[in-house]
């Protein structure tokens, strides 16, 4: 005689709705990621596109602190802020007038707050549930494309104010040459065709290869493994 199968109570169903909700919320934000870096690869440059990637930028930072669960205060603060951020953008724009400035302290915010907003929502997950969910997975891997942007972004950063450009063979610190070498560099692919010039671009790069390598080999590796473990052991 086959036992009737419980009904789930209202706790596991709130719980089985939340994990629904983030693993959207996760998904999205990956989706995003990816939408802001081909943005930032292949923009032609000048004002209208600085307006894009501005907002694609504040969009994503809400979308992270989202997935993070952080209070719905910073929340808004990041929406108040981002729109401020877009809208003098835009101004601007309208006065054909291009403006890096506010783009990039669009980037600056996202790139500084994000990741701790996601890596705070990966284990206060992984702590609530004692195993690894499909939302774990995309938010690791969202921190590992937040980390190809940190850098770029420090690139970028070292060009404005070490003094002497941050590349070798007059190659110029834009956008889309940091993004390129940052992921170059973080992917270990090395194609040798943009290289740093000073010894603080050579140790930054060789620190985001490392840093890039032992997060895939062990961080991404152990959850999907655990993941892959569970789902085929599923009864």
């Amino acid at each position: 005689m086959v036992a009737a199968r419980s009904e789930p109570s209202q706790e596991e169903i709130r719980a089985a709705r939340r994990e629904s909700r983030l693993r959207e919320r996760y998904g999205l934000l990956l989706a995003s990621l990816v939408v802001l870096f081909i943005v930032q690869g292949v923009a032609p440059g000048g004002p209208w596109q600085e307006v894009l990637i501005t907002a694609l930028s504040a969009s994503t930072l809400v979308l992270a602190l989202r997935a993070g669960e952080v209070s719905l205060r910073i929340v808004r603060l990041a929406v108040v802020a981002g729109a401020i951020l877009v809208a003098t953008v835009a101004a601007l724009a309208l006065a054909d007038t291009t403006n890096t400035g506010a783009a990039r302290i669009a980037s600056g915010l996202l790139v500084a707050v994000a990741p701790p907003a996601i890596a705070i929502g990966v284990l206060r997950g992984l702590r609530a549930r004692g195993h690894t969910t499909v939302q774990a997975v995309l938010g690791v891997l969202c921190l590992y494309l937040m980390f190809g942007l940190f850098c770029a972004f420090a690139y970028g950063t070292i060009d404005h104010l070490g003094g002497a450009p941050v590349f070798a063979n007059d190659v110029a610190a834009t956008t889309a040459h940091c993004l390129y070498f940052s992921f170059a560099t973080l992917t270990t692919v090395g194609y040798g065709d943009v290289l740093t010039r000073s010894d603080l671009g050579h140790t930054f790069a060789v620190t985001e290869a490392l840093v890039g390598q032992v997060y895939l080999v062990t961080v991404v590796a152990l959850l999907v493994s655990d993941l892959g473990s569970r789902r085929t052991h599923a009864p």
